[in-house]
């Protein structure tokens, strides 16, 4: 393991923090891996950018934006935005204050860097979060909203360019690559993140609560509605190591709606800690019907655990505790017309096959 990975737990500061002042100094040491990198940006924006720019780490804007790295010109204008990304979730400025920021000073483009495995995930939260702006489709990772670009890279794409880029004309910094490069890749493999102390404030436990009590009201919400014949009998709520579970039944399907850290944490699905897992009996198994249905799905609204496939159900945002579990009904009303959909189809299929063979 290299030295940056292994001090991490000993070193103040988010993941985030660490990579990107790590990138800085690379960028600032050497006109080369600059120039590398610069060209990479330009690259991935479909955007003509300065040769070389100046990179700033932590650059507070007129509205308190603050992103990781801000980029000027030779004239000090800024030109550019980087946002570095591990598994932290997108802040209220990120895009849109950034974005702002960026036509304000007449810039040209917001770049975000992220792991490979949460790259799809991630750009699809970054274009539902600009849908309400003037946007432009340049490349399947890249809009202009607003007139300014927007696109995303991986650390692996960047880190790539950058070690080779050492290995040719900046060999002395070839070295501090290999760090950045063990680091990113002890991020991955879920390090230990260290706590601050607004991780042990009493607001910290309110709000991990506030994901039992969304399960719960959610199972009380269905069980309000009679017509559709809801039931908990002979089910109970199940508290495991990485969550918490409520089974009910409703329109003749068991419903497992759990909050789950281990499926929030997929870096391949839709991030929400809520799912559900739909099945025709009691027993941990879906018929091929469902998983017929299940395949209609986008792969990232799915994650699997226990040999069954689940759903996500996506909180409403800034909502009351009523208006959030009224929403996640409706998204489970639609799943389940979904599943009644395939199921009498393949009754149909059935019917057609046996009357073709008497």
């Amino acid at each position: 393991m290299a030295l940056l990975a292994h001090l991490y737990s000993h070193i103040r500061g988010s993941q985030e923090d660490i990579a990107t002042y790590s990138l800085q100094y690379l960028l600032s040491s050497s006109i080369e891996l600059n120039r590398a990198f610069t060209r990479l940006v330009a690259d991935t924006l479909h955007a003509e950018i300065p040769e070389s720019l100046n990179y700033f780490c932590q650059a507070t804007g007129k509205n308190q934006e603050r992103p990781d790295i801000a980029a000027t010109d030779m004239n000090g204008k800024e030109v550019l935005l980087c946002e570095a990304k591990f598994y932290a979730g997108l802040t209220e400025n990120q895009p849109n204050a950034y974005i702002d920021r960026l036509v304000s000073e007449a810039g040209i483009g917001l770049v975000f860097i992220c792991p490979a495995m949460r790259r799809h995930v991630l750009w699809s939260s970054l274009l539902e979060l600009v849908e309400h702006r003037s946007v432009a489709v340049i490349s399947d990772s890249c809009i202009l909203v607003d007139g300014i670009y927007m696109s995303l890279i991986t650390w692996a794409e960047l880190i790539a360019i950058l070690r080779r880029t050492a290995a040719s004309v900046a060999v002395d910094f070839l070295s501090d690559v290999d760090q950045l490069d063990a680091f990113c890749l002890k991020m991955d493999s879920e390090a230990f993140i260290p706590f601050t102390p607004e991780d042990v404030a009493p607001d910290v436990a309110r709000r991990a609560d506030r994901y039992y009590q969304v399960v719960d009201a959610l199972v009380d919400y269905l069980r309000a509605d009679k017509s559709l014949n809801p039931s908990i009998k002979g089910v109970k709520a199940t508290a495991y190591r990485r969550g918490y579970g409520r089974a009910i039944n409703v329109r003749g399907y068991w419903l497992s709606i759990n909050y789950d850290r281990e499926m929030w944490m997929n870096p391949s699905s839709y991030e929400t800690p809520f799912w559900v897992a739909i099945r025709s009996g009691a027993d941990w198994k879906q018929d091929d019907y469902i998983q017929q249905a299940l395949s209609q799905f986008p792969d990232q609204e799915k994650s699997s655990i226990w040999g069954l496939t689940y759903l996500a159900l996506h909180p409403k945002l800034y909502g009351t505790l009523d208006e959030i579990v009224a929403d996640m009904k409706k998204q489970l009303m639609h799943f389940i017309d979904v599943i009644d959909s395939a199921k009498s189809l393949t009754a149909a299929q059935l019917i057609e096959v046996k009357m073709s063979t008497t």
